[in-house]
């Protein structure tokens, strides 16, 4: 709920898009950003270390020109 009020309010701002960016071992907020309607575009291969452990970073954006139009 705290996501879709961030994205009401932008998009009540004239918020253009919103971008976020995550580790791409992180399935489940992947999930919900895209379940919000944000769609990847890009990726870092291995740019996050943990330590000896080395991780994707995924880009994501939402696009809220398309949302003033449909509504």
């Amino acid at each position: 709920r705290l996501l879709q009020r961030l994205i009401r309010a932008a998009a009540e701002s004239h918020v253009e898009v919103l971008t976020l960016d995550l580790r791409g071992d992180n399935e489940r907020a992947a999930g919900l950003y895209e379940s919000l309607g944000f769609e990847r575009y890009g990726l870092l291969e291995r740019f996050v270390a943990v330590g000896e452990r080395r991780y994707d970073k995924l880009f994501y954006a939402l696009d809220l020109r398309q949302r003033s139009t449909e509504g």
